[in-house]
C-alpha cells in the first residue's frame, strides 16, 4: 500500500476521532481516504518519497483536527500536497 504511512500520520493526528465519528464512520473514512491517496499515488514515479514527505506534514500540524474537523477536508489537502509534490 503506497499510502500507509499518510494514512498512519493522519490518524495519529486526528484525522478520525472516536468521539466524533462511530466505528462505521471511522471504517468508512479510512477505506476513502486510502482509495483517494492510492489513486493519487499511482501516477507518482517517486511515490515513497511524495508519501513519507506528505506523512510529515501531517506530523507537523499539516491539519488541526480543532480547525479541519472533516475527514473530508483531511483527504482533499493530503491529495493536493501529493499532486503539488510529484512534479518535483
Amino acid at each position: 500500500m503506497r499510502c500507509k504511512a499518510i494514512i498512519e500520520a493522519m490518524l495519529e493526528n486526528g484525522f478520525c476521532d472516536s468521539k466524533r465519528h462511530n466505528p462505521n464512520d471511522y471504517i468508512t473514512h479510512v477505506t476513502n481516504a486510502t482509495k483517494r491517496l492510492e489513486e493519487a499515488l499511482q501516477a507518482v514515479k517517486k511515490h515513497e518519497d511524495v508519501a513519507d514527505l506528505v506523512a510529515t506534514m501531517f506530523e507537523e500540524g499539516f491539519c488541526d483536527p480543532e480547525s479541519q474537523t472533516d475527514p473530508q477536508e483531511w483527504m482533499m489537502f493530503a491529495e493536493t500536497a501529493i499532486a503539488e509534490l510529484k512534479v518535483v
